[in-house]
């Protein structure tokens, strides 16, 4: 599977949560269309703050839709607390994974993050694999 975006040799990573619809249908689309990829279960083990730094920095979307503002935490927040830079939003995923917005999709090519995209809607992963 070869196009102008992924490669055979890139390594995909998956932020996943089992509980989210649209983040089980973009699993499903990658198991149907036998993509090898590594979920990342970012509610219980969280990755690296370098790591999530590269994956946002390489975000396609809007960089803000990471964050869920609709979730409670969120909502009891202080203005100062809300994310309104990189460095604080990743700051704010770290101490509630909640916020971070799914499914998110990563291609990593020879060691470094090439893109990210929140696949919302889900048929955006069919731009990175049809």
């Amino acid at each position: 599977m070869e196009n102008k975006i992924f490669k055979s040799s890139d390594k995909i990573y998956l932020f996943h949560n089992k509980r989210c619809s649209k983040s089980r249908e973009v699993k499903k689309y990658l198991d149907e269309n036998n993509v090898v990829y590594n979920i990342v279960d970012y509610l219980n083990v969280l990755p690296d703050g370098n790591f999530l730094k590269n994956v946002l920095s390489k975000l396609e979307n809007n960089f803000e839709e990471i964050i869920r503002i609709n979730e409670n935490i969120y909502k009891t927040l202080k203005i100062d607390e809300k994310a309104d830079t990189l460095e604080n939003m990743i700051n704010l995923i770290i101490k509630h994974p909640i916020l971070m917005q799914r499914p998110i999709v990563t291609i990593e090519r020879d060691d470094e993050i090439i893109k990210s995209i929140i696949c919302r809607p889900t048929e955006i992963i069919k731009l990175i694999f049809d």
